[in-house]
């Protein structure tokens, strides 16, 4: 009897959530790096923007698949409730803090430039899912 390849497998709960938060991080890494040949500058403001999206997805998936599977409906609709509440705070937080303690974002472009980072990030959490088959089709 052979086993099933875990590549092919579906992924469930927190690792498939850990998994999209770690391709948000591949993709700002690689933004940034990106913008670097253009400017240390423009690639600090895709860097925040970037971050700050990664970051409370983190929160996101480590809180809403805290209950396992199986737990009652109510728990686990809670506990995304929860975790859906505090991503928009730690958003909030994170892009206050930026805008405060950095006078870069202070100037219109670099800000566009920071939100529209936070946009691409948060749109590769919707790609990612549907690229993901032919990622691991490619290691086989």
């Amino acid at each position: 009897m052979t086993r099933p390849n875990p590549s092919r497998a579906e992924p469930k709960g927190r690792a498939f959530a850990i998994e999209i938060v770690s391709a948000q991080v591949v993709v700002t890494a690689g933004l940034s790096l990106i913008a670097l040949l253009a400017s240390s500058k423009i690639a600090l403001a895709i860097l925040s923007g970037g971050m700050i999206c990664s970051l409370a997805n983190l929160w996101l998936a480590i809180v809403a698949f805290r209950p396992a599977l199986g737990k009652p409906p109510g728990q686990m609709l809670s506990a995304f409730f929860v975790a859906e509440i505090g991503k928009f705070i730690i958003t909030a937080v994170l892009f206050l803090i930026a805008f405060k303690q950095t006078t870069l974002l202070k100037q219109p472009l670099y800000a566009l430039l920071m939100f529209a980072a936070y946009a691409m990030v948060q749109c590769s959490a919707w790609a990612y899912p549907l690229v993901r088959p032919r990622i691991f089709a490619s290691r086989r």
